[in-house]
């Protein structure tokens, strides 16, 4: 199974070519200050609860709220989203530098062992986000207003359908 990696660290990151398509880790979505976007997840097929993240030089407004944290935000998505309609997020962007970066994440599930005092071991969980190695690349398809992302998540295959996702301007 394709480990992309290697693809990208012998590139310094840059996009690669792979069977005949153009692979990305993140992509440069060109916004203008006060755009609104709206985002999509379309679909996804990953033992990996799949998401996305818009990282902003700036801010942005979701459902009435104002998202600003020093120079820049990273909104992170996801499809288990029960706050947000996860086919159906719009967001405006406040931008600093006339760009988002748009990339696909995934749920990294860890476990460890504790001993008790009383001699038990139990089971502990954690959960953080992961992005950008292993398997991971997207490709990028131009849609009307917008782009659509066919990704993979970390684990190696070459199926580009661990989720795919719409980021659209709608102004």
């Amino acid at each position: 199974m394709p480990c992309f990696n290697d693809l990208f660290f012998e590139s310094k990151g840059q996009p690669v070519p792979y069977e005949h398509k153009t692979l990305i880790l993140a992509d440069k979505f060109t916004v203008s200050n006060g755009d609104k976007l709206k985002i999509s997840i379309e679909k996804t097929n990953s033992k990996y609860v799949q998401g996305l993240s818009i990282d902003i030089t700036g801010s942005c407004e979701l459902q009435g709220k104002i998202w600003e944290v020093g120079k820049g935000v990273k909104m992170i998505f996801w499809e288990d989203s029960t706050v947000l309609d996860p086919k159906n997020i719009q967001l405006t962007v406040f931008t600093k530098t006339g760009f988002v970066w748009v990339q696909n994440i995934w749920e990294k599930i860890s476990s460890y062992q504790l001993g008790t005092p009383s001699g038990e071991t139990i089971t502990k969980e954690t959960k953080s986000i992961d992005a950008g190695h292993g398997g991971a690349a997207m490709i990028v398809e131009q849609i009307e207003n917008g782009k659509r992302y066919h990704c993979n998540d970390g684990h190696p295959d070459d199926n580009f359908d661990d989720i795919v996702f719409t980021v659209q301007k709608i102004n």
